[in-house]
Order: structure tokens, then C-alpha cells, then sequence
């Protein structure tokens, strides 16, 4: 891959989760969730990765994905049990990525087929999402004083993973690249930068809401593989970002009702 084409991607990719970042930082949790649960790293990432490979590539990449998806479930409990409990940034982010990556690689040692994968993301995230229900909610005080180096740091994360994805997919093989898409990169830009800011239970609030916007995420990749397995990878790229708009669309108009 030529350095221009992937230069143009990574500020593509930036200009995305700049703009994501702004919206949810600046939000109550619900609203902060519903931002951050969009595909802006992942949905880049495959745009990238069905540049340079094949349907049948992409095919077994978004399903090695979605097998992979529960990982965040995991992640984000370890990190509101935490967070919310007042433990600080270092300890909470730790508890995160550890349960994010003992759960991944623990996922690896299965061979998935679709009807599975999609039988453990429903018993998963429903478990989850019951389990969790109180811990939605907190009180989100003035919106943070920005830094000089928030949206640098924002944007290297998922850029970083960007580029990598796509460098090393030739490589690593479908299964590990579909892994590596689905590190939690804008859900960590978030800790790091809102921990401290917004305090660990607001935080904590936007990864618990985010289980229940991820569940359109699902859909996302269900119609990445779906389409690409078809021949078709474009058709399904469309299809399936728009499937998660569409659902944090529902949810939230269905937020604002219940409100009223």
C-alpha cells in the first residue's frame, strides 16, 4: 500500500472520531453511548481491508468479529465495577483491557461458525445488559475544560489501529484481523481522556448504556459477513453501518418517549 491512499484514510478515520468525541463528551451517558457504540474505528477499518482483500478475506474476518464482539461486555463490567466504586484511572483501564483480552483469546480457541457466534452474542449481551441496568445512569456535571492534546490523543488511538489493521492484515490472516478490529479503541480514547474529567461513574454510565447500543453492532457485522460471503463486501459495508445508525436511532427516540 502506497503512503498517500493510507494518509487519506488515516485523516478520514480522524475526522470521524474527532467528531464523534465532540458529541459525547459534551452529553449525559445515554447520549455519550449511543456516539461511541458507532463503528467510527471499526467501520473505517474494514472500509481499508476490503481495499486490499477479497470477499471470501472479509468474509471470515467479520465473522472471526463477531464472535470476538463479546469481548466489550466483559471489559466494560470490569471497568464500571471498578470505576464506579471510585478506583482510579490506572487500576479501572487495566481491568478493562485485561478482560477485553483474556476474553478475545479465550474466544480464539473455537471455531465459530455464524449460528453460534450469534447465539453467544444474544445470551451474552442480554445477561449483561438485565445484570447491569441500574448502573446506567449518573450525574454528569459542566462539560470539561478541553486540553491541548485531547483530540491528538483521540485520534492516535484509532488511527494507530487503523494503520495496523491494515499493514499487518497480509500477515496475520482473517481470524487475527478480524481480532484486531475489534479493539475497544474509541471506548478507551474515551477512558483515558473522561476519566478524570467526567469521573469514573459518569464514564462508567456511558460503558454500561454502550452494551445495549452495541447490541446494533451485531448487525453491523452479521451484514458485513452476510453480503461479503455473497461476493458482495461493498453492499454489506453500506448495510451494515448503517444498521447501528438506524438502532441508536430507535433507541433513542424510544429513550425520549418513555421520558415524555
Amino acid at each position: 500500500m502506497s503512503l498517500l491512499p493510507l494518509a487519506l484514510k488515516a485523516l478520514t478515520t480522524a475526522a470521524i472520531v474527532v467528531s464523534a468525541a465532540v458529541v459525547a463528551e459534551r452529553t449525559r451517558p445515554f447520549l455519550a453511548a449511543m456516539v461511541l457504540a458507532l463503528p467510527v474505528s471499526t467501520g473505517p477499518a474494514y472500509v481499508m481491508l476490503a481495499l486490499d482483500h477479497d470477499a471470501p478475506f472479509i468474509a471470515a474476518a467479520s465473522l472471526s468479529s463477531l464472535s470476538v464482539n463479546v469481548s466489550i461486555v466483559p471489559a466494560g463490567i470490569a471497568y464500571a465495577l471498578l470505576a464506579r466504586r471510585g478506583f482510579g484511572l490506572a487500576a479501572s483501564f487495566a481491568a478493562m483491557l485485561s478482560a477485553w483480552l483474556a476474553t478475545a483469546l479465550l474466544i480464539q480457541l473455537a471455531d465459530w461458525t455464524l449460528v453460534p457466534a450469534l447465539v453467544l452474542n444474544a445470551v451474552v449481551f442480554g445477561i449483561a445488559i438485565v445484570a447491569t441496568w441500574p448502573w446506567r445512569k449518573a450525574k454528569l456535571g459542566l462539560p470539561p475544560r478541553r486540553r491541548w492534546y485531547d483530540i491528538p490523543l483521540r485520534v492516535a488511538l484509532v488511527v494507530t489501529l487503523v494503520v495496523l489493521v491494515v499493514t499487518v492484515s497480509e500477515r496475520i490472516g482473517p481470524a487475527v484481523t478480524g481480532t484486531a478490529t475489534l479493539f475497544p479503541a474509541s471506548f478507551s480514547s474515551f477512558i483515558l481522556l473522561m476519566h478524570r474529567r467526567l469521573g469514573g461513574p459518569v464514564v462508567a454510565a456511558a460503558m454500561i448504556n454502550g452494551l445495549v447500543m452495541l447490541v446494533g453492532f451485531v448487525g453491523f457485522l452479521l451484514a458485513i459477513h452476510l453480503f461479503a460471503a455473497a461476493g458482495q463486501v461493498w453492499t454489506g459495508l453500506l448495510v451494515g453501518l448503517a444498521v447501528p445508525v438506524f438502532w441508536s436511532l430507535a433507541l433513542l427516540a424510544a429513550n425520549r418517549i418513555r421520558l415524555s
